[in-house]
């Protein structure tokens, strides 16, 4: 059997990574993942964008390579015409669709990730099975070894001052507010149109380490012990609309095309 011809270079734990996932999935197209541990990833990421950022995800297609979860949606786009289509291709909802996607990326994405990791590291929570748990061992080793310069790198990185993080406790929660509006609290409802878009995608991926929900990279593992501030969060959201609206998004829309189901994608290396 061929191998498929778009690989995903990515790290497990990563929302953004998440969001590509599940874009690949939606779209039905058969991939393979590489994950990277944070740190050496650069020496990855580096070569194949010819010295561009370093960041994930990146996709190789075909000889292609694609940085940034929004670039490879509009890429998969263009390049796969005939696949489920999760832009329209224009009009008022191409551009409602975009500008919804640009909010949730920056909002959620950004002050998800940056709240999160704080509070995961002010609790002195055990986080290597969930940034390392999806490596051979070989590698679980490797990250093992490198968390203290992985922890360092991330607090410079995200900015993971107090000021901050209190910052992006409150965009966080502006972001929430925006999801309810736009859906008009009723959690059965799309972004835009009646089908799923890459703005529902990326408000759901963006968002869901603060749900938990099965399917995605954050589902609580049995024994696992949750932060008690981040139980709290948890709680609060999935009260409201928004968190049903995103556990419904990952029961009906995620898991549909979850790898095994969907595409069939490969795991390269664990």
């Amino acid at each position: 059997m061929a191998q498929p011809e778009i690989k995903l270079y990515q790290f497990p734990i990563s929302h953004y990574c998440e969001k590509t996932r599940w874009n690949l999935d939606a779209k039905g197209l058969p991939y393979v993942i590489e994950n990277l541990i944070p740190g050496p990833h650069r020496f990855v990421t580096k070569r194949l964008t010819k010295g561009g950022r370093g960041t994930v995800p990146v996709l190789v297609d075909r000889g292609s390579v694609v940085t940034d979860s929004t670039d490879i949606a509009l890429h998969l786009e263009q390049a796969y015409a005939s696949a489920p289509t999760l832009i329209p291709a224009q009009g008022p909802e191409r551009e409602r669709v975009l500008e919804l996607e640009a909010y949730f990326d920056e909002v959620a994405g950004k002050h998800v990730r940056r709240w999160v990791y704080s509070t995961l590291f002010a609790s002195g929570a055990d986080i290597k099975p969930l940034m390392f748990g999806a490596f051979p061992l070989p590698l679980r080793l490797v990250g093992t070894v490198l968390l203290p310069v992985i922890k360092q790198a991330i607090r410079r990185q995200y900015a993971l001052t107090p000021p901050k993080v209190e910052e992006s406790r409150v965009k966080l929660q502006e972001g929430l507010d925006r999801l309810e509006r736009e859906i008009q609290g009723d959690p059965s409802r799309y972004l835009v149109g009646s089908s799923l878009s890459i703005a529902d995608i990326s408000a759901a991926s963006l968002f869901s380490p603060l749900v938990a929900a099965e399917g995605s990279p954050y589902a609580v593992r049995p024994g696992e012990e949750v932060p008690k501030a981040i139980a709290e969060l948890r709680a609060s959201v999935l009260a409201r609309p928004a968190g049903q609206w995103l556990l419904l998004r990952y029961r009906e829309d995620r898991q549909r095309v979850a790898r095994g189901f969907g595409a069939g994608s490969a795991v390269a290396n664990g």
